[in-house]
C-alpha cells in the first residue's frame, strides 16, 4: 500500500500532504498555480457555475485490479493517453475553465496536468484556469481493503448485506455500502457515508460559490469513480447506475444553478442539477 500521506506532483515526483489535518476538516488544498483574482459579485443575481467532472485515466492498481482508495498508483500509458485525449475533445469543444480541481491524490493531478498540457497544444489561446488540488474531492477511504485485490472488497460486501450483492445493486445501496466497509474495517480509517457526503458537498458548494464570486463559469474537477458514483446518488438516485461503470477520463456534468445561494448543506437538487454522467465522447479516436 502506498501511503494515503504520499502525492504526485505535476512532474510526477511524490510530495507530502497532511492527510491527517484533511480527514478532520477536509479542507486542505495545495497550490498548483496561480489564484486568479475574486471579482466583485455579478449584479445580475443568479450566477450558474458548471463542473466538468472527470474520472481520473488508467493506473496500474486498476488493471491489476485492486482496491484504491486513498493509496495510490501512476497512470498506465493508456491512462496518460486518455487523460490526454479528453483534453484535446475539451479543446475542441472550445470549453474555457473559470477554475481546475484535482483530488489530492497522484493519479488524479497526473491527469490533471496531462489533459490541460494537450488542451493547450490544441487551442492555446484558450485560458489556462487557476488549479488547485483538494482533499474533498479524493476517492472514498476503503482503509483495510486499500492496495487489496477486489475479490476481497466483494467478499467484504457480501458478509456485510448477508448475500451476494450484483454491482448495480451495491450503488443503489451506496449509503448501506460505504458503512458497510466502514463497519468491517479494523484501521479505524474507512469513512462513513456521513462523512463522504459531507465533504463532499463542502466541496461543490464552496467552490460553486466562489466562481459566482468571479463571474460564473466552468470548473474542471478530476476525481474517481466511487466520487463520481456519490455526486450523482445525492442529486439523481435513480440515474446511479447510468452508466454502470464510469470510464477512465469519462466526462460527467453538474450545474449549479446559483452559486450565490450556496451555503454550507445547499448540495441537493434543488440547487444543482445533474447533467451528462461518464460520457467518453471527448474521448474520440483517443490518437
Amino acid at each position: 500500500m502506498i501511503d494515503s500521506n504520499m502525492v504526485r506532483g505535476e512532474n510526477g515526483a511524490r510530495v507530502l500532504g497532511n492527510s491527517t489535518a484533511s480527514a478532520a476538516d477536509g479542507r486542505f488544498s495545495v497550490s498548483l498555480g496561480e489564484a486568479a483574482p475574486v471579482a466583485a459579485p455579478s449584479p445580475s443575481g443568479s450566477t450558474p457555475v458548471t463542473f466538468y467532472i472527470v474520472r481520473h485515466g488508467q493506473t496500474e492498481y486498476n488493471l491489476k485490479h485492486l482496491v484504491q482508495g486513498w493509496c495510490d498508483a501512476p497512470l498506465t500509458e493508456a491512462g496518460v493517453r486518455d487523460a490526454r485525449a479528453c483534453g484535446r475533445g475539451l479543446a475542441r469543444a472550445g470549453i474555457e475553465f473559470a477554475a481546475a480541481y484535482s483530488s489530492d491524490l497522484g493519479r488524479a493531478v497526473q491527469t490533471m496536468s496531462e489533459l490541460l498540457s494537450a488542451r493547450s497544444e490544441v487551442a492555446p489561446e484558450l485560458v489556462l484556469p487557476s488549479r488547485m488540488s483538494d482533499s474533498r474531492i479524493r476517492e472514498w477511504c476503503y482503509g483495510d481493503l486499500e492496495a487489496r485485490p477486489g475479490t476481497l472488497m466483494r467478499d467484504v460486501l457480501n458478509e456485510g448485506f448477508g448475500c451476494d450483492m450484483p454491482f448495480e445493486e451495491l450503488n443503489v445501496c451506496l449509503p448501506e455500502t460505504a458503512d458497510a466497509i466502514k463497519r468491517w474495517d479494523a484501521s479505524g480509517k474507512a469513512e462513513s457515508w456521513e462523512q463522504i457526503k459531507a465533504r463532499l458537498g463542502d466541496f461543490y458548494c464552496d467552490v460553486a460559490r466562489k466562481v459566482a464570486l468571479s463571474g460564473g463559469g466552468n470548473v474542471l474537477v478530476v476525481t474517481h469513480s466511487f466520487v463520481i458514483r456519490s455526486t450523482m446518488y445525492l442529486l439523481d438516485p435513480a440515474r446511479v447506475n447510468d452508466p454502470v461503470k464510469i470510464e477512465n477520463a469519462s466526462v460527467t456534468k453538474v450545474t449549479c444553478d446559483d452559486g450565490f445561494a450556496c451555503d454550507t448543506g445547499a448540495f441537493s437538487s434543488a440547487l444543482f442539477t445533474l447533467g451528462v454522467t461518464g460520457s467518453t465522447s471527448f474521448l474520440g479516436s483517443r490518437l
